[in-house]
């Protein structure tokens, strides 16, 4: 089963073997923008990305954007990912049940409030933003999303995280991994 767990711990431990597997990958003439971006660590992109990312989500959420809510909520949750395990966050730090609770009564309510805070934690810059944060926003655009979409509509929480682990299992760098990282 594909839970928010695993998909980071996924990430994480990719982050902790980038600088190998970018190396093996350059040998074999491969490329692969995510082991990339794992190894220069450029978190202020990475955040940067989050942000445009959260924007579309925003967009998905009050109708001003026409990509599916699963493609916009997996990427800003990949962003995110990548942000905070670039900073050495691992999932129990994470805290992300916590999170999850916390984004009902967190004082967000709708997409405005969403995207003004998520646009202001961008403007914090790398250095300041907390990955934590990252992921309450996330959460809040879910609980948003739940309440807003009847749920015969609703993709699930576990239908967000397999179809990240589906994309995974097309990348044949990340089998040792996926085998290494289960539930």
């Amino acid at each position: 089963m594909a839970t928010p767990r695993r998909i980071y711990r996924i990430y994480h431990r990719l982050a902790q073997d980038a600088a190998e597997l970018q190396q093996f990958m350059q040998a074999m003439g491969k490329k692969s923008g995510t082991i990339d971006m794992l190894v220069t660590q450029d978190r202020a992109k990475l955040l940067t990305r989050w942000g445009e990312e959260m924007e579309e989500l925003c967009g998905v959420l009050d109708g001003s954007h026409d990509d599916s809510y699963l493609m916009e909520a997996t990427q800003t949750f990949y962003w995110a990912t990548l942000f905070a395990v670039t900073g050495g966050v691992t999932w129990e730090d994470l805290g992300f049940q916590d999170l999850r609770v916390a984004a009902v009564t967190c004082g967000l309510h709708g997409v405005d409030d969403l995207r003004a805070t998520a646009t202001r934690l961008v403007a914090l810059g790398a250095e300041q933003a907390k990955p934590a944060k990252l992921f309450l926003l996330w959460n809040v655009a879910d609980h948003i999303y739940r309440r807003q979409t009847r749920i015969d509509q609703q993709w699930s929480m576990e239908q967000l995280m397999e179809a990240d682990l589906q994309d995974m299992k097309k990348r044949d760098y990340l089998e040792p991994i996926l085998r290494i990282v289960g539930e």
